[in-house]
């Protein structure tokens, strides 16, 4: 939603627009559960590897960066779908997981975070105080 809102709004103002490097905005996010892992893909083309940061928590998946604009000296803008300026995304967990064992790649233009799940087995008495 938030991102087709801005999409709407850059357009009623792409004349008037100014660089910024505040903007926030999110990339597509999908998230999917195997028997041992979470896998966690978000869509990060042309932003540098060193622009982005990862933050596993044990129930929330932080990932932020910046993507920087590469073009310069224009007059007019006919088109504009692509996302520039800072983004941030949390991203809530269904599962806990092993943060220590979390691991990150990119590839294609594609972040890959794998998260092995801590499934709680056994039996565990409580004692009451």
């Amino acid at each position: 939603m938030h991102r087709h809102y801005g999409r709407m709004l850059r357009a009623l103002s792409v004349g008037r627009m100014k660089s910024s490097s505040c903007s926030l905005w999110q990339p597509p996010v999908d998230m999917y559960e195997s028997d041992s892992e979470l896998i966690v893909f978000v869509e990060v083309a042309g932003i540098a590897p060193d622009k982005i940061k990862i933050m596993a928590e044990n129930e929330m998946l932080t990932i932020s960066g910046e993507r920087k604009c590469l073009i310069s000296g224009v007059n007019h803008v006919h088109r504009l779908e692509i996302e520039y300026g800072h983004f941030a995304c949390r991203i809530p967990l269904p599962v806990s997981i092993d943060v220590d064992k979390t691991k990150s790649e990119i590839n294609n233009g594609f972040l890959l975070v794998r998260m092995p799940v801590v499934r709680h087995q056994g039996t565990v008495e409580i004692n009451l105080k």
